[in-house]
């Protein structure tokens, strides 16, 4: 095996959108027409279809093409509901049957003529960037998120390999816990995030006021979506970022709007075009593109249906978080990697999970380590395996353009962001920062 050479990879970049299970976009992979044999989705055998169906009222509801582009509703995805989903495991294996009755406790009625959007599965024509990634460069057909849990631990097991909560807190009570872009500024790495809304970590009140007092400097940590594209073509190469992570407009927060992030029940229309002009972006300088690789993940699955085991890595709570120990990884999560290191059509198998990524931090900065959290995570590889491609390619694919209009914010959609407003009002308050003005719901 050829040994990666991390040294062509200058800047990292990370997208981690939300709530879709790898069968439920990337599953028809292995379907006909496109029918590729080296990915693990959906199988068009009748048997297998019967063999993975959910039960619901009399009836099995197996894996289908589904075609509307936003959700009825939200499916639950705390640590109760999956559990559900899973179903338990005395033998050591998941039954994988209540993803429909789960689903169920929020729908109420399941039409047999419409099936539970949780068992259904898009194709190229509702997800044409997706598409366009996982046909010109690579995806991941064994990422799992971290946890069998909710975005908030994921999250944190992402940007911290580790997390005090297990998602069953109220939003309020998120943790302040040490972020990877404290293990970046503490190892002299340039770091910066990217967002189409407000970044993620505004949740955690420390980083409320770097985050709304941030501008154009250079030396700002947090800067518009709008301005990546600027960086990537004029910025000096002294002080662009090795690490960048791209943030989409959530649906759940403020400003009002149309959610960017895949999480339902938004439109699946808005992830695709933010992912459209992150590439478009990242690649409008050939030479910089070149020293680029960037990953686009999920945080987890969302309540959507998966048919492969979660991975066995016991994950403990740290000291004083008090919750019990998880006994698996979560759910099979949709996972790209984009880079000119990397094959067309090609398919890494794991297993990973969002942990993978600080992995990767620690083996390219700081000789292979980056805490006993992550480095002592058993079971789960290092992104940087990937990068083996003895011989980078030279050609930059043009992607299609998205196409659909956002479904208009639902109702429910409305009172998330409402909700949210009043929530981040309070705590950056809390912390001595202004208030953005265009936060209207």
């Amino acid at each position: 095996m050829v040994t990666p050479d991390l040294s062509r990879i200058d800047t990292l970049v990370v997208v981690i959108m939300e709530n879709r299970s790898f069968d439920h976009l990337l599953g028809y992979l292995s379907l006909n027409p496109t029918g590729r044999t080296n990915v693990e989705g959906l199988k068009p055998d009748p048997d297998w279809q019967t063999a993975v169906a959910n039960p619901w009222g009399g009836r099995l509801y197996a894996p289908f093409h589904y075609t509307d582009l936003a959700l009825p509703s939200d499916p639950p995805h705390e640590r109760g509901p999956i559990a559900l989903q899973l179903g338990s495991n005395p033998s050591g294996t998941f039954p994988l049957k209540g993803f429909v009755e789960n689903y169920a406790s929020v729908q109420k009625v399941i039409d047999p003529d419409h099936p539970p959007a949780v068992m259904g599965y898009y194709t190229p024509d509702e997800v044409p960037i997706t598409d366009f990634f996982a046909t010109q460069y690579s995806i991941f057909d064994h990422w799992h998120a971290p946890l069998p849990a909710s975005t908030q631990p994921n999250r944190l097991m992402a940007m911290a390999g580790f997390s005090k909560i297990d998602g069953n807190q109220s939003f309020l009570g998120f943790p302040d816990q040490r972020l990877v872009y404290d293990w970046l500024t503490d190892n002299d790495i340039r770091w910066r995030v990217y967002h189409d809304g407000i970044p993620f970590f505004m949740l955690m009140k420390r980083w409320i006021p770097s985050i709304l007092t941030s501008g154009l400097d250079k030396k700002s940590h947090f800067r518009p979506l709008s301005q990546l594209v600027v960086d990537v073509q004029e910025e000096d190469p002294a002080t662009f970022p090795q690490v960048i992570f791209v943030e989409p407009k959530y649906s759940d927060a403020p400003p009002a709007g149309h959610g960017r992030d895949d999480h339902p029940p938004t439109s699946i229309t808005g992830g695709q075009a933010f992912l459209w002009e992150v590439y478009l972006a990242l690649t409008s300088s050939a030479t910089r593109w070149a020293k680029t690789s960037m990953v686009v993940t999920y945080d987890e699955h969302g309540g959507f249906f998966d048919h492969i085991q979660p991975l066995q890595v016991v994950t403990n709570p740290p000291d004083g978080a008090g919750y019990t120990p998880f006994i698996t990884s979560g759910v099979r999560v949709p996972t790209m990697i984009v880079s000119q290191l990397v094959p067309a059509g090609g398919v890494f198998s794991g297993p990973y999970d969002h942990t993978s990524i600080l992995k990767f931090l620690g083996d390219k900065f700081n000789g292979g380590k980056y805490s006993p959290e992550v480095d002592n995570r058993a079971g789960v590889g290092s992104l940087s395996e990937v990068f083996a491609q003895p011989i980078a390619r030279t050609d930059i694919p043009l992607p299609p353009s998205p196409t659909g209009v956002p479904a208009i914010p639902s109702v429910q959609m409305i009172a998330f962001q409402a909700a949210a407003q009043e929530a981040y009002t309070q705590d950056s308050a809390a912390a001595g920062a202004a208030v953005p003005d265009t936060w209207h719901v």
